[in-house]
């Protein structure tokens, strides 16, 4: 089921910007309202969207671009096991 808004978890999740992913074009925090958190409290504690959460999905992937696991920036190939593996880590 996709909600169109957050989920009570998803409002755990991120709390500084009302369940949804932060809108970085914008100083401070404010909403991405195109990405709310759809997460349930079974998902991982560091969701990397695995559940088709698009608001950890993005965070996965800015975790991912700035931690180095893009093999080639231009391609858009991710190491994803290993970015995977840090990022539950904590990273």
């Amino acid at each position: 089921m996709i909600y169109p808004f957050p989920t009570p978890e998803g409002l755990r999740r991120y709390p500084e910007t009302q369940g949804y992913f932060p809108d970085r074009s914008q100083e401070g925090a404010h909403p991405d309202l195109d990405l709310p958190c759809t997460c349930t409290v079974e998902c991982e504690a560091r969701c990397a969207g695995d559940c088709g959460c698009e608001a950890c999905t993005m965070q996965f992937h800015e975790f991912a671009d700035h931690a180095g696991y893009f093999h080639h920036p231009d391609d858009g190939q991710m190491d994803v096991e290993a970015a995977n593996e840090a990022y539950r880590k904590g990273g």
